[in-house]
């Protein structure tokens, strides 16, 4: 995939979090009513809609530091340790800067008599599972597939076959093992119980993370971008190259179709979840089968974008950069709407928090730069720890 198309994907993923976060409150009211003509059902619908962000997030990550990382040519272990030298910090600054304000806040809350252990052992618990404020577990996945990704790609690099089969054998032992919903029947079975990892463990999410580095190895669209740039060199028209352009095509309307029904398939599993009184965290997990399915499908429509689309720097690709520090901080924004205008349907409330969020963080991306400009040494140490500790870098 081209970088355009990267960024544009990053930046629908994260309005498609904001989505989720944002109608969570209509999900609630939809189970206890079953309502389906009313703006809730609306807000289901995008809620379920918007279940391929987190993964795509993940997917992406995956794929651009496959794409950006060369050889090991001075050896594993000190490419290793360069790497996380590069890439830790962008995401343990931004993690303890965003986990500080809550953690502070229930440090406050304890009262003088709370042993210091029952303390510290609840804070570490929420700096290890990422559950210091509700979005903040993605970071932990993150950082533990960051630990993992020389290992990975080194593996994909020399054994491809290996590393193939073992994303897909993983995605299988994800859905019908872990998953709650499909591994208390199979496991049950053999006199065994699901284990109940937190959702922060990077386990479940590791297939995404492969599958973003497998396809970097095997990008599904590379040798025809080169047949058609050549056959365009050439000056040919009717070529074997443009047959399989138009064949192209004709295959990303199929994805577009898989990803519809795919998508059906994701909400009719929550109705049906819903009516069973399923708790909603339960069966909104990345790792039902339907979500999987519809992620594939996503993945695999966004591939076939690949020739003749998105090769352009575009108004999108912009808002990419800021994506990160957007997932940050539309909670809080989310928040303060919630707080002074509760009523707001959720959409319009998705659509309020997400603008917001963006022109927030433009600004503070604008103003950070204009301090670093500055010939003030420590006016620039200042605007850049800021700046990190947003993830606007």
């Amino acid at each position: 995939m081209q970088r355009p198309l990267t960024d544009t994907a990053k930046v629908v993923a994260a309005i498609a979090v904001v989505a989720i976060h944002a109608t969570s409150t209509a999900e609630t009211r939809f189970a206890a009513q079953h309502n389906y003509i009313s703006l809730d059902f609306i807000g289901v619908a995008l809620n379920q809609w918007a279940r391929f962000s987190v993964p795509l997030f993940l997917y992406l990550s995956a794929y651009g530091l496959a794409k950006s990382t060369k050889e090991f040519a001075s050896g594993f272990w000190t490419n290793y340790a360069q790497f996380l030298k590069k890439r830790l910090a962008t995401i343990l600054l931004p993690y303890f800067f965003f986990s500080a304000v809550p953690i502070a806040m229930e440090i406050h809350s304890y009262g003088e008599n709370t042993p210091f252990g029952q303390l510290w052992n609840s804070i570490a618990t929420k700096l290890l599972t990422g559950t210091a404020d509700y979005h903040l577990y993605f970071l932990v996945i993150l950082l533990q597939c960051y630990l993992l990704f020389p290992l990975l790609l080194q593996i994909s690099r020399k054994f491809p076959v290996v590393f193939r089969s073992f994303t897909w054998i993983s995605f299988i032992l994800v859905v019908t093992l872990l998953y709650r919903g499909t591994s208390e029947w199979v496991l049950s079975r053999f006199g065994l119980s699901n284990p109940g990892w937190h959702a922060s463990f990077a386990i479940y999410w590791l297939p995404y993370f492969c599958l973003g580095i497998l396809h970097v190895q095997g990008d599904p669209s590379a040798l025809l971008r080169k047949s058609i740039a050549t056959a365009h060199q050439n000056g040919s028209e009717n070529t074997p190259a443009m047959e399989i352009h138009s064949y192209w095509t004709l295959q990303r309307f199929a994805f577009f179709c898989l990803v519809l029904f795919t998508l059906l398939l994701v909400i009719l599993d929550y109705n049906r979840a819903s009516w069973q009184g399923i708790p909603v965290d339960y069966y909104n997990h990345f790792s039902r089968p339907s979500v999987v399915l519809y992620t594939l499908a996503v993945l695999w429509f966004l591939h076939s974008f690949s020739v003749g689309m998105f090769t352009k720097e575009n108004a999108v690709s912009r808002l990419a950069p800021l994506t990160f520090t957007v997932y940050l901080l539309h909670p809080h924004i989310l928040r303060v709407v919630n707080n002074y205008i509760p009523y707001i349907p959720s959409i319009a409330g998705w659509i309020l928090v997400t603008i917001t969020t963006f022109v927030l963080v433009y600004f503070l991306h604008r103003i950070t730069n204009w301090f670093i400009d500055k010939e003030n040494k420590p006016v620039k140490m200042a605007a850049h720890f800021l700046q990190r500790s947003l993830g606007l870098r």
